[in-house]
């Protein structure tokens, strides 16, 4: 199997910007909004880990200000996974966001659900070289643990992930601190090719959770008999993708069922298959809830680095 760089998300618009960079940092703190001015009005915009990375404007802050869509390649385009979600609009525009200004290009979708404050942005769309989110603030910061660091991959256009490669397959890594699932959740192909080289079982009834912008997808529970062990993390309960054909992230081979009896192996399944075969995609995304031991999560763009501070207890043994 090969891994693929491509992130969940894909924002597509007919002109992109160019990303800029600056040497200083900003910091996140939990669940609070960051004062911005975008073309000269006050907001309040929500800075993610996970998700698009461009900045999303809700509906209602646009029509409130009136902001309209660029003349020329004003339409915008948000697919999750292959597949088509929102329709939009888009425009460049000047914003200032921690204190630091830049000028990109917003996007906005009218059927979207609105999130809190005025928007969203990631770090590849923010002028702060360094954009640290912190996940636990009880730690003094003498005390916040080790410091593991994974190649920054994605873009402005999709999000900031990184990557991860076993000897037989490789996967894309998101890190969504606004996630608050239980547990990571895999696409159907990274779910298969883990549950084929670490013992991965599938039980229980599926569960919708959300992966973006009110967007919800089913899953199932995989339970694994290996860790999966990605830098200081370790797995052994997945959430995964139901087998479905809504997106890519539902394309990928059957993994067993825990107690599962041996089918006959001259049974005969047939599967209906599109003209055209769509390639499976391979993502993995970890929520705040399987990061508790950690205290620090810092995008560094200059370096090309994300960051990930956590205590020792937290490393496979």
């Amino acid at each position: 199997m090969r891994a693929t760089a491509a992130g969940f998300f894909g924002i597509a618009c007919m002109a992109l910007a160019g990303n800029a960079s600056a040497q200083d940092e900003i910091v996140i703190q939990p669940n609070v909004l960051i004062e911005a001015v975008v073309e000269g009005m006050p907001a309040q915009i929500s800075v993610r880990s996970g998700g698009p990375d461009r900045l999303l404007l809700n509906n209602d802050f646009v029509t409130l200000h009136g902001i309209q869509p660029a003349m020329f390649a004003g339409d915008a385009l948000l697919r999750l996974a292959g597949k088509r979600e929102f329709i939009g609009k888009n425009r460049p525009l000047d914003y200032v966001i921690g204190g630091v200004a830049r000028k990109g290009r917003a996007f906005w979708f009218p059927d979207a659900p609105s999130v809190a404050g005025s928007g969203t942005i990631g770090p590849w769309a923010m002028r702060q070289s360094r954009v640290t989110f912190l996940i636990n603030e009880t730690k003094p910061a003498e005390d916040e643990g080790i410091v593991t660091e994974f190649p920054l991959l994605g873009g402005i256009s999709n999000s900031s992930m990184t990557d991860f490669h076993d000897k037989n397959f490789g996967m894309g890594i998101g890190f969504d601190l606004d996630d608050t699932e239980a547990f990571p959740v895999a696409s159907a192909a990274a779910g298969a090719a883990i549950a084929k080289d670490y013992g991965g079982t599938l039980s229980g009834a599926s569960w919708d959770v959300t992966i973006l912008m009110g967007i919800r997808r089913p899953v199932r529970l995989m339970t694994l008999t290996k860790p999966l062990i990605i830098g200081p993390l370790s797995f052994t309960k997945i959430a995964v993708r139901v087998r479905d054909r809504i997106d890519q992230t539902g394309r990928g081979e059957a993994i067993p069922e825990a107690n599962e009896e041996e089918q006959d192996p001259s049974e005969i399944i047939v599967i209906a298959r599109s003209k055209k075969a769509r390639k499976p995609i391979f993502s993995f995304v970890i929520p705040r809830a399987q990061l508790s031991a950690c205290s620090r999560l810092t995008f560094d763009k200059r370096a090309k680095v994300i960051q990930l501070i956590c205590q020792p207890a937290a490393l496979p043994g």
